[in-house]
């Protein structure tokens, strides 16, 4: 790596289910999958060529169950930022992330300095809501997280860029902040044009996409459906 890159990870944690591969996927690709697939662990990489410097931004996305400790240690222990995620149906996927950010703050001595973001995903699913979106806001709040909370779906694609908004923001790195413009057209590999709402336009992107390794193929199981209605939600960022 020459002098003038810069590498920065960006790990994904959370428990199984709660969409943390299919917020990556609506971030990166603009794509969202309906059907759930558990993910052991994969690595996605893309590069930035900002002002003569070259960014490569690193998505490490864990598994929900890891059956080995030691695997979520060496996750946080490598991380440059933090994406916790939960479910604002599922109330165990929201204590999961309390203890994620317990676990964080005792593994790291520099957690205060570490860019985090708190997402509770599925607002889409409005009308199964359990987490209140003002308990979360009263969480993050008192444990030194504000500022860094926001409710997305990955199905719909609300919010998706701001997560990556708020990591950038708390970025004290300069050539890093420079992506920030890029997230309004959804940091497309060439930055030149807005993404077309198109298959065909998905698949060219993905070719592009640089994916620099899969550690464990993922295994996959049928998705159970919980039942209900989508509802509106206002987007809010805290």
């Amino acid at each position: 790596m020459n002098d003038t890159d810069q590498r920065h990870r960006v790990v994904v944690l959370g428990a199984g289910g709660v969409g943390k591969s299919s917020v990556i996927k609506r971030f990166l690709f603009g794509a969202f999958t309906p059907e759930y697939h558990e993910t052991v662990e994969d690595l996605f990489c893309r590069q930035y060529d900002i002002s003569g410097s070259l960014i490569k931004v690193d998505i490490l996305d864990t598994a929900g169950n890891i059956p080995f400790p030691a695997m979520r240690r060496l996750s946080i222990s490598t991380a440059h930022a933090f994406t916790l995620v939960y479910s604002i149906t599922n109330v165990d996927s929201y204590k999961e992330v309390k203890e994620l950010w317990i676990q964080i703050k005792e593994e790291r001595r520099d957690y205060e300095k570490i860019p985090v973001v708190i997402v509770g995903n599925k607002v889409d699913l409005e009308n199964d809501r359990i987490i209140e979106k003002f308990d979360a806001l009263d969480w993050v709040n008192n444990d030194g997280l504000k500022g860094r909370f926001v409710e997305v779906s990955a199905k719909t694609g609300e919010c998706i860029n701001d997560i990556f908004r708020i990591l950038l923001i708390q970025a004290n790195i300069p050539t890093v902040r420079q992506l920030e413009p890029f997230l309004k057209r959804r940091l497309s590999l060439d930055h030149t044009a807005e993404d077309e709402a198109s298959d065909n336009t998905v698949d060219e992107e993905k070719k592009k996409f640089l994916r620099s390794r899969s550690l464990i193929r993922r295994g996959s199981k049928p998705k159970i459906k919980r039942s209900g209605h989508p509802g509106k939600n206002d987007c809010g960022i805290s």
